[in-house]
Parts: structure tokens; C-alpha cells; sequence
């Protein structure tokens, strides 16, 4: 590996330690987006951090739809390549192969972040055009996904730490988040299915999801409409 390409990772390993996880990775690689997402479940699932509007949606959609190439990556631990998402036939996601069509990206990459045997998310990278990477990009984003990995368990950790101490610290926003929005109120809208329904978690969240579909809506503004009261379901909604 050239010296310059050596330099390079190395001030993104430096940033990622430093700072937001996002823009380092979007520096380095030759890519249009980056996201990064913790994982731990349909319902437990939030954006840390994205680079614009198109890598922010990519992964509510996937989140929303519980299928794509961030759980497939996550579920077995190894990196996810599509070259080209607009293909006809996705069959492994038909749903999210359909949603995608509507967004600018074209390929996408979606490279699972564990430390040992902890899995904390995934790192997903779109292009807006199609194609896929080459092998040094292939390595690179391997190395950045792997420091991705370890500082965010360690921000996470960090926000427990804070939760736990409580008094002053209460409520304060999560050291690890650098993303401005998550999915707080789709774990309270969940809850008041639950309470209002007698249903169990995964039961309300599909309530939850099955509206959302229907009406044409994301999770996320159904659930922001129910913690505000201005939408209620019903057993048959």
C-alpha cells in the first residue's frame, strides 16, 4: 500500500476516534453516502449518524420495511455488496428493491460492525451511480467498519454510564449520537400499543409498521402522530 493511501486511513482512523463516524468514511471512500446505524432488533434500531438526507432515508426505510442489506449484513456478520439496487429482480427484499427505486442511490454496501462477539450495528454506503467497489475500497471500508465498530461500543457504554448516574445527568442527549433525530418516539408509540392493545412488544410494533404501510406513511410520523394524539389506533386499525 502506497504511503500517502497509509497516511490517509490513518488520519480517518484518527477522526472517527475524535469525532462524528460518518464524514471520515465519506472522505476516504469513493462513495455518494454513509450511514451508521446501531442494531439490535426491528424495534431497537436507530441512526447515529448519516452524511445527507438520502443515506438518513435509506436506513429508516429498511428499519420501517425490516428487511434490505443491513440486517442481511448484520444477521450474518459479513459485508452485503449490491452493485446495482434498480436491477429487476431483488428477491432477497422485494419491498426495499421497490423503495429504493424512488431514491437516488444505486449501489449499495452494508458492512457489519461487531467487536469480538458484540454486534453493535452496521455501516451502510450507498453510490448514485451503479458498480461496485474495488478491492482497495473493499479493504478500506473493511478497516474503517472495524474502528466504526469499537468507538461506537464505546460511546454507547458511555451513554449507559451517563443514563445511570441519573439527578443533573437525567435526559441529557447521548454522548454517541450524532445524528439530530432517532426513533424515541416510535419505542413510545410502541409502548402505548402495547398498554392500550394488551399486545406484546413485537405484536404492537407490526401494529405499528402494518399502519404505516397502509396508510403510506413512515413509522416514524405514524408515531410521532400518536405521541402527539393526533392519530389513535384501534384493534382493527
Amino acid at each position: 500500500m502506497p504511503t500517502a493511501q497509509r497516511s490517509e486511513i490513518q488520519r480517518a482512523l484518527q477522526a472517527i476516534r475524535t469525532g462524528p463516524l460518518c464524514e471520515p468514511c465519506l472522505r476516504l471512500l469513493p462513495v455518494t453516502g454513509v450511514a451508521v446505524s446501531t442494531l439490535s432488533g426491528p424495534i431497537h434500531a436507530d441512526t447515529v449518524c448519516a452524511t445527507d438526507d438520502t443515506a438518513f432515508g435509506l436506513e429508516e426505510m429498511q428499519f420501517d420495511l425490516g428487511e434490505g442489506p443491513c440486517w442481511e449484513a448484520f444477521a450474518s456478520r459479513r459485508p452485503v455488496s449490491v452493485p446495482d439496487l434498480w436491477l429487476p429482480e431483488q428477491p432477497r427484499w422485494p419491498l426495499f428493491a421497490e423503495a429504493v427505486r424512488k431514491t437516488r442511490a444505486r449501489a449499495f454496501f452494508a458492512y457489519p460492525l461487531s467487536v469480538g462477539a458484540t454486534a453493535v450495528g452496521v455501516m451502510d454506503l450507498y453510490c448514485s451511480t451503479p458498480g461496485a467497489l474495488n478491492d482497495p475500497a473493499e479493504h478500506e471500508a473493511g478497516v474503517l467498519a472495524g474502528a466504526v465498530a469499537a468507538e461506537l461500543l464505546n460511546r454507547v457504554l458511555s451513554a449507559e454510564d451517563v443514563d445511570l448516574m441519573g439527578g443533573a445527568n437525567a435526559g441529557r442527549p447521548s454522548p454517541w449520537r450524532d445524528h439530530p433525530q432517532d426513533r424515541r418516539a416510535i419505542h413510545q408509540a410502541t409502548g402505548m400499543l402495547m398498554a392500550q392493545l394488551d399486545l406484546p412488544v413485537g405484536a404492537a410494533y407490526a401494529r405499528l409498521r402494518g399502519h404505516a404501510f397502509a396508510s403510506g406513511m413512515t413509522v416514524a410520523d405514524v408515531a410521532a402522530a400518536m405521541v402527539a394524539r393526533t392519530l389513535m389506533l384501534n384493534g382493527d386499525s
